[in-house]
């Protein structure tokens, strides 16, 4: 597999003639001497003309038989096993011991396959969830459900490799919350009969009028009244946390960026404070214009402010092509940020089993790194020192 998102969808209506490979779509822009090449791809054993750059913002699993000419420095093999790290100081915590042991979280996402060894170990429950209807196919391995559980637990990939996991499949359908109340509803009912105490669940969605989404909302709140805390879009959305990554080094916050899927017009901000420079020359009518959804410029700024991103962007995961495959994806999305973040919630509850979700979010925020543009990134290891001190006061 081989895959980008594809800027030159224009040019392919205007030269219908050129076959162009339709695995090969890009997210950054490309010379016209890489379209070139590009279109003739499917023919060639050399593609040492596309950049590294363009490249590095592929997505490709470890199926892909690479031509044998590639750019210099472009090593496929080192970047699908370096974005395998979580990053951000993770790796260290796991060898401090911080592995998310002794911690049950659990996923609704879509089906997986039980036996990828990215996490089989850390099964403890494998059901699958249907809204009743026909069309959906259950046992249908997807490529998002494997990518959730491994970048949360995975051995490779994952922020809490030693942590349970209690996974809820569903078929896919995107046009009904009824397979997830469902399984939020045994989740509520496995905490009635275990010690293991499921605390976080990740869900990987956003919300819209469809059937079961009310009901679900109300689950939500009655999950949050006995200590479990749901993490979705939803509550990405109300915390103000976002997508993001870096290539550069995954370890330090300073190179991080807003996601990929993000537009250029809001990843090229250069600064917070070039940004409030900016602001400060536009007339009158152009200002009203772009703040419509806050009250005024200052509020704009303080929202860029406090965002808060997470990674998202340049990750490797298990793929659904086999239970010992990967899939790097560069273009991420809040679907790949949410498990890193139950993650590293699910680190924090090892060393205090008490945390709520209250004073984590607010340790998360307090704690954060920031970017060289002036962004806040979360801070792993800054985290587990505050939650350390937390179970020092309660001695």
């Amino acid at each position: 597999m081989f895959n980008f998102t594809n800027i030159f969808e224009s040019e392919i209506e205007k030269e219908k003639k050129i076959d162009i490979p339709a695995f090969f779509n890009f997210t950054l822009p490309i010379t016209q001497k890489e379209k070139e090449i590009i279109k003739q791809v499917s023919k060639s054993n050399d593609i040492s003309w596309v950049s590294r750059n363009v490249l590095e913002t592929a997505d490709f699993d470890t199926t892909f038989k690479w031509p044998k000419k590639l750019p210099e420095g472009f090593n496929p093999e080192e970047l699908i096993e370096g974005c395998k790290n979580p990053g951000l100081g993770i790796d260290e915590l796991h060898k401090s011991g911080i592995t998310g042991k002794g911690i049950t979280v659990a996923i609704i996402d879509q089906t997986i396959s039980p036996k990828h060894k990215e996490f089989k170990n850390n099964l403890i429950k494998n059901k699958e969830y249907s809204d009743g209807k026909p069309k959906i196919i259950m046992g249908k391995i997807s490529m998002h459900g494997p990518a959730v559980a491994s970048l949360l637990v995975g051995k490779k990939c994952g922020v809490a490799p030693d942590a349970k996991l209690y996974y809820a499949g569903h078929g896919g359908e995107t046009n009904s919350f009824l397979s997830f109340t469902k399984a939020l509803k045994d989740i509520i009912e496995y905490n009635k009969t275990h010690e293991d105490k499921i605390k976080i669940v990740s869900v990987s969605k956003g919300y819209q009028e469809i059937p079961g989404v009310k009901e679900w909302l109300e689950l939500k709140k009655e999950a949050k009244n006995l200590g479990i805390t749901v993490i979705d879009c939803d509550y990405f959305n109300e915390n103000n946390i976002h997508g993001g990554g870096s290539i550069i080094n995954k370890d330090k916050p300073d190179d991080y960026e807003l996601p990929l899927f993000y537009p250029n017009s809001q990843r090229n901000i250069p600064s917070i404070e070039d940004l409030k420079h900016k602001l400060s020359l536009t007339d009158e009518y152009t200002r009203k214009n772009f703040f419509d959804k806050y009250k005024t410029e200052q509020n704009y700024i303080n929202t860029i402010k406090e965002s808060l991103i997470v990674p998202s962007d340049y990750r490797t995961m298990a793929s659904m092509k086999g239970n010992d495959e990967y899939v790097y994806n560069a273009k991420g999305g809040w679907s790949w940020a949410v498990p890193y973040y139950a993650g590293v919630f699910a680190l924090a509850l090892q060393v205090n089993p008490d945390l709520t979700n209250e004073k984590f979010l607010e340790i998360v925020k307090r704690t954060a790194g920031k970017t060289k543009k002036g962004f806040k990134v979360i801070n792993p290891p800054g985290i587990i020192e505050e939650v350390k001190k937390t179970v020092e006061k309660e001695k």
